[in-house]
């Protein structure tokens, strides 16, 4: 018990003694951290007022005033294929709407807008007419250069939210930076417009060819029902099948009926008996009947239109399978129909799409750099380092007062001199 407390307490000492050291080779050498602290501070704090002071293209300016002038554009859904995806839906023909919803919509056009922006086309463009080569400096591989220069300045923000995209560009120059993002902004929409129309016209032509389709199919559809319905004399087989149901069973009823009434007779009365040959002749005719309604009729053209009672089942199928199909080509074709007039009426003005909120003004102020926070961040890194360089000194100031350290040390430069 008495080891253990007695080697606490030397690991105590220990972590004292080691904190102590800290401490005093700080303090030994708070001149050192101090100044070049202080240095530091000043040639930094000296630089940020050159750099303030001396025009934003000299040589020597590594921290010249940026400006960064923004526009703001409105990316709006496409009225025509938001509906059409909600019209095939509410349809039932959800497998339709990946076909021809392919337009031009909410985050479709987002996507387009910064694929435009960033491309090469659009920044060739801007490169050229801003005369970036010049501006710039550019000596070797001028095009991608000068394609470099544009993207790596521009700024693009999108909000899905509010649907605005922000379009900016950096530069010393706020005049020229303002130039620039406004002729980006000119030509991205018309690129824009003009591609978003291109869809348009796609989608009406292929929406006009679906029409034509369905229109046809339609057309045979409805043929092939009233066909059917001609063929086996059907308006409505639901009714006319309960009716015949209902029809059948009071044949049957009046059938078994009648033959319990001949029954009571026979008993009572001779075969010749009228009331029995009437009784037996009528049975007979029920049987007949009975029979024909459900083998149907061969030999009366007045009861023609009676659907035959063993072949009900397979035209009922044959029935809801062709009305099931007119019904869902007619579906198709009134879904086509409506799209095609939203396309129509949005090839007419698809202005909405791309709306310019607000265009770039040349700015007063700034973006960057912040020079005081430059300033604070040299200054703490620099006091960290002489901190660091302060405890190496130190290192090496008892690594010379150790004899054995001090061998390893003449080792080490022995071994790592260049002379033999």
């Amino acid at each position: 018990m008495a080891d253990k407390n007695t080697n606490f307490e030397q690991q105590t000492n220990d972590d004292e003694i080691s904190l102590m050291d800290l401490i005093s080779v700080i303090a030994k050498r708070w001149k050192f951290i101090f100044f070049s602290t202080f240095i530091a501070a000043v040639l930094i704090l000296g630089y940020s007022v050159y750099t303030l002071k001396a025009a934003p293209d000299a040589p020597l300016n590594k921290l010249p005033n940026v400006y960064q002038p923004k526009v703001i554009v409105r990316l709006q859904e496409s009225s025509s294929s938001s509906s059409l995806s909600s019209m095939l839906n509410s349809s039932d023909l959800g497998f339709l709407s990946g076909l021809v919803g392919g337009g031009t919509g909410g985050s479709s056009n987002a996507d387009l807008a910064q694929a435009l922006i960033k491309g090469n086309t659009l920044a060739d463009q801007v490169a050229g007419e801003m005369d970036f080569i010049s501006k710039y400096n550019i000596e070797k591989y001028p095009r991608t250069s000068a394609r470099r220069a544009y993207t790596e300045n521009l700024t693009v923000e999108y909000d899905a939210t509010t649907g605005f995209l922000t379009i900016g560009f950096e530069d010393i120059d706020p005049v020229f930076a303002t130039e620039v993002v406004n002729r980006s902004l000119e030509l991205l929409e018309t690129r824009f417009r003009g591609l978003t129309m291109e869809s348009i016209i796609t989608r009406k032509a292929f929406l006009e060819q679906q029409l034509e389709d369905q229109e046809k199919a339609l057309d045979k559809a409805q043929a092939n029902l009233i066909e059917f319905q001609k063929t086996y004399g059907i308006v409505d087989i639901e009714s006319q099948t309960t009716a015949q149901i209902t029809e059948l069973t009071d044949l049957n009823s009046s059938l078994v009926q009648k033959e319990v009434e001949l029954n009571n007779l026979k008993g009572n009365r001779r075969i010749e008996d009228p009331q029995v040959r009437r009784l037996e002749n009528e049975i007979e005719n029920l049987k007949q009947l009975i029979d024909a309604k459900t083998m149907g009729f061969q030999d009366f053209s007045t009861t023609s239109d009676y659907i035959p009672q063993n072949k009900l089942p397979e035209l009922t199928a044959i029935y809801s399978n062709l009305k099931n199909e007119a019904t869902l080509i007619s579906q198709m074709y009134l879904t086509f129909k409506g799209q095609y007039e939203s396309v129509k009426l949005e090839e007419a003005d698809n202005s909405k799409q791309f709306q310019i909120i607000e265009r770039a003004e040349v700015p007063e102020l700034k973006a960057k750099p912040s020079r005081a926070k430059i300033c604070m961040i040299v200054t703490i890194a620099v006091m960290f380092l002489a901190v660091f360089l302060s405890f190496i000194f130190e290192y090496f100031d008892r690594v010379k007062k150790d004899p054995v350290e001090s061998e390893k040390l003449k080792e080490i430069r022995k071994s790592l001199s260049l002379k033999k």
